[in-house]
């Protein structure tokens, strides 16, 4: 791969992510922003919603360092509250519409903000009653915004905009080194941390990405909640960095997708493998034009084989991406030459703009092929979990490294396979066992679709695995068999001890497998 990546001299640097905006406004003003079911804004008209909107923050009160809650799917509205937040170095904190009332409980009493914005109602569910409950039991909220239609005692969307057209002088939005969003993690156990980054943090994130994913005229399908960094960074700021446009889609609809990556000319597809999966077990997948695409990316999960021969035939480059909530950005990519075999069992190699380490218990490196925690360190990270602070330091290590709680191995190409979490890691009669090797020679097997692999207690090995496995259409894939087919290719200490086939595996709202769930289920516990 060439040194030059294909944005480096195109992509601006900036502060905070609404400097990206003010960049290309200037530079090309009549490009498309973004796209709401065929409605267009340019970047001159977005560039004026933010300002007035950013006036209309101001004279409400909001200055540099508060936190303001939105309930919203990805919409223009969301794109302009955003920017304007970031442009008066306020905190964006999003609120995903699935979530249920203690759940935006905690997120909302936790992150205390002084705004409370929400939808009034989306698929089928109001939130006439949420919002009022929420902000009682905050009372940090100051004032309740209704963003469409109506909520008790909420102020409406316009009339909040309204009191930007006195052109209220811009507050000072404070250094860029401070907080510019929270996104609370939705990690398995324990209730959800608020991951705190930066203004600077993200928007170089964004930069850096786009750096590798540019290319002329981008268009991204934005369909990923704008309560995770996936919806918010990756397939909005990442294209905005690159002057680009984001194609906003509120609700993931498999059936749906082609067609809108047909009419909007999407370059950009980015989601999460099992999306993936679903949008081509549909008969639309194959009868639409996707020839606009430049660009297919995944990454929160591994991608199985057959899916990235299917994506092949579209003609776009694929690639995955690593990285998660901490990390802001991604560290990790694919080369764009990669074969599938490498794009469905690795993350790609480390992006050396950012350092990246794989170490054992003691935090000492250790060589290509033995396994390794994955460790972070760039100007990109969270600089912390919001009023944690025993948490915070047991993220980092002592030299400033974000411990990912990765396990991963480099290959002899430098490649980086993925062979589970630390915490997933067992021991079985003295052998350390990672489930993901496990899980990848059974994906390898051609009736397997996707497996799972978990511990489970045992008297005389003390932790054995039990896999679970969903089988490809039309196949049965017999246990009997894929345990043969694992001891041809695992040691016998690594051969799951049972294996269970299920016509789908649970998974957590970001898309990753619920191995929690899988142990319920299956009566195994914890």
């Amino acid at each position: 791969m060439s040194d030059l990546l294909p944005g480096e001299g195109v992509v601006p640097e900036a502060d905070r992510v609404s400097g990206f905006l003010d960049h290309w406004a200037a530079r090309h003003p009549d490009a498309p922003l973004d796209d709401f079911g065929g409605v267009r804004r340019t970047y001159r008209q977005g560039a004026a919603d933010v300002a007035r909107c950013a006036a209309a923050l101001t004279a409400s009160g909001v200055r540099a360092g508060d936190r303001v809650a939105v309930l919203t799917t990805p919409r223009p509205e969301f794109l302009t509250l955003f920017l304007a937040l970031s442009r008066i170095g306020a905190v964006w904190v999003g609120l995903n519409p699935r979530f249920t009332r203690p759940e935006l409980l905690h997120v909302v009493t936790d992150s205390a903000p002084v705004l409370l914005i929400s939808l009034a109602e989306h698929g089928g569910r109001s939130y006439a009653e949420d919002v009022p409950e929420l902000a009682k039991a905050a009372p940090s909220v100051r004032e309740t915004v209704a963003l469409t239609g109506t909520i008790p005692d909420a102020v409406p969307f316009a009339d909040l905009l309204a009191r930007g057209d006195g052109g209220a002088a811009p507050a000072d939005p404070g250094p860029p080194d401070g907080p510019g969003l929270i996104v609370y993690t939705s990690g398995t156990t324990g209730r959800p941390k608020g991951a705190v980054i930066g203004h600077r943090a993200f928007a170089e994130g964004c930069r850096l990405q786009a750096t590798r994913q540019y290319h002329p005229d981008a268009v991204a399908l934005a369909n990923l909640p704008v309560s995770h960094v996936g919806g918010v960074m990756d397939l909005v700021s990442v294209p905005l960095a690159m002057g680009g446009a984001a194609c906003f889609m509120e609700d993931f609809d498999p059936a749906a997708v082609p067609a809108v990556i047909e009419r909007a000319r999407i370059t950009l597809w980015g989601q999460i493998p099992t999306m993936f999966q679903l949008v081509l077990d549909r008969p639309e997948f194959a009868a639409a034009d996707l020839s606009s695409l430049v660009m297919i990316g995944w990454g929160g999960a591994p991608m199985p084989r057959e899916a990235v021969a299917r994506l092949r035939t579209t003609g776009a480059r694929l690639t995955t991406v690593y990285g998660l909530t901490e990390s802001c950005v991604a560290v990790a990519y694919n080369d764009p030459d990669a074969d599938d075999e490498t794009l469905a069992t690795t993350i790609g190699r480390p992006d050396p703009r950012l350092e990246l380490r794989l170490v054992d218990e003691h935090g000492a490196v250790v060589p290509p092929g033995t396994p390794g925690e994955i460790q972070l360190r760039n100007p990109c990270l969270m600089s912390g979990y919001l009023g944690l602070p025993e948490a915070t330091a047991q993220a980092f290590t002592d030299d400033g490294f974000l411990r990912t709680g990765d396990l991963a191995v480099e290959r002899p190409d430098g490649n980086l396979t993925l062979v589970g979490r630390l915490r997933e890691m067992f021991k079985s009669g003295g052998y350390n066992v990672y489930p993901r090797e496990i899980e990848l020679v059974l994906e390898a097997h051609p009736e397997v679709a996707s497996a799972a692999v978990v511990a489970v207690p045992d008297p005389v090995f003390h932790e054995v695995g039990v896999a679970f496995v969903t089988p490809r259409p039309e196949a049965s894939a017999d246990p009997g068999a894929l345990r043969a087919h694992c001891r041809e290719r695992l040691a016998d200490y690594k051969v799951p001890k049972r294996i269970e086939i299920l016509p789908e595996l649970p998974l957590l709202p970001t898309g990753k497998v619920d191995k929690a769930a899988l142990r319920e289920a299956s009566g195994i516990g914890h």
